[in-house]
């Protein structure tokens, strides 16, 4: 899983129930996916399908923990011929050296992880095809060969298949690693778990395309029916990580011209506003934000910023759903009233907050209720943190403290 910053930046929104996360405010940028723009569930009933109660939020967020012989469970199944797209708002996917971005789903090793290039060993694969888009409209998918597919196997597919099946998402096994690595399947990693650089996935290069940039990723399910009939039937979509991007459009003042804000710099990544490469590897700071690398180090490891953002079902505010952070960290969620914080205060003064949730496991399960009505012509708004950490800054750098009511350390 990703190393982060030890205090956590927080951005919060409140968007229609599968649409895009981020849209509507400056989103901390970073290199995951932002926005679920539709979905087509393959179950009858969508509802019976694996988390889709914790749709958007389970798969707005980095890969999910697992194991080389143990899947990940922080994923969305598809169904049989499931539809799904995915919006990338607070950066652009772009075309550079190498592939450009991983498509995570929860394939493993079936038995014993292979030890040799020569070694004989299967994976479960659920493949799903890929296409991508810049402007949600045009498409274009990427090729396989539809022949191979006769080698994907009922519950395992022999390894000497998967290079074979370029081209498909949901074949190489993920697990936790480093995910801005991409894997190459056709190339033995000696430093890899079985071969599979970083944390595996499968890798897609726009240039294979014809493209520049994408900003939009759909994945169909075959309908292969591989895998096991139930409710996590069909392609499991882990997350789909932007590695080579570049940040949205700043809102707000660019010094340095590197794509992140001068306050966002000062405030949120610790970086010098008027300097561009802050750790002088070559590399810009936002095209590093936006590729989950951190712009203090040149180290290729992947980091991003906590950036919960807060999500209501459409004509159902009382239930609150964050985008998916993380399989094993906990979080304090609370509630005030606008009209309750002192803004002039140092630090800012939030005022009596209720705690929603406290020492959360998971941010997407139990939708969080809170049945509570703001004042007529007030607000409510809602604070997240790790546990025992802080609520984040002010937009100016102050910290923000409740008065009384905050979730216990």
């Amino acid at each position: 899983m990703a190393s982060a910053p030890a205090r956590a930046a927080l951005g919060v929104c409140f968007a229609a129930w599968l649409a895009a996360s981020s849209a509507g405010h400056a989103a901390i940028v970073d290199c995951l996916a932002d926005g679920v723009v539709s979905f087509q569930s393959g179950f009858t009933d969508p509802n019976t399908g694996f988390r889709y109660s914790e749709l958007p939020g389970i798969v707005l967020g980095p890969p999910g923990a697992s194991l080389p012989v143990q899947g990940s469970t922080s994923v969305l199944s598809l169904g049989v011929a499931g539809v799904i797209t995915l919006a990338f708002t607070d950066n652009l996917i772009v075309d550079g050296p190498g592939p450009d971005f991983i498509v995570f789903e929860n394939a493993f090793f079936k038995g014993s992880v292979p030890s040799s290039p020569t070694s004989t060993c299967n994976v479960f694969a659920e493949p799903g095809s890929v296409a991508v888009s810049g402007d949600g409209v045009t498409w274009t998918a990427f090729p396989y060969d539809v022949g191979a597919l006769s080698l994907v196997g009922q519950d395992q597919t022999p390894c000497s298949a998967i290079p074979l099946l370029g081209g498909l998402a949901g074949l190489t096994p993920t697990f936790t690693g480093n995910w801005t690595v991409p894997d190459d399947p056709s190339v033995w990693d000696t430093a890899g778990t079985g071969g599979v650089s970083g944390a595996g996935g499968d890798a897609f290069d726009l240039a294979d395309v014809g493209l520049t940039q994408a900003r939009f990723v759909r994945i169909t399910d075959l309908a292969l029916g591989t895998g096991f009939a139930g409710n996590a039937e069909g392609f499991d979509l882990d997350a789909v990580v932007a590695i080579n991007s570049i940040p949205s459009p700043p809102v707000g003042p660019d010094s340095d011209g590197d794509g992140l804000t001068d306050a966002d710099e000062q405030i949120i990544y610790l970086t010098d506003p008027l300097g561009s490469d802050s750790d002088g590897d070559q590399t810009p700071d936002g095209e590093e934000v936006a590729g989950c690398r951190s712009p203090l180090t040149s180290a290729a490891s992947a980091w991003f910023i906590y950036s919960a953002d807060l999500i209501f079902p459409a004509q159902a505010t009382d239930q609150l759903r964050w985008n998916f952070l993380s399989a094993t960290s906990t979080y304090d969620l609370i509630r005030g009233t606008l009209a309750s914080v002192d803004a002039a205060s140092d630090p800012v003064d939030l005022g009596p907050v209720a705690c929603i949730d406290e020492n959360s496991f998971n941010l997407t399960s139990g939708d969080h209720p809170d049945a509570a009505i703001p004042p007529a012509g007030g607000g409510f708004f809602y604070l997240l943190r790790p546990s025992g950490g802080s609520y984040g800054p002010a937009s100016d750098g102050r910290p923000r403290a409740p008065l009384s009511g905050d979730c216990l350390p």
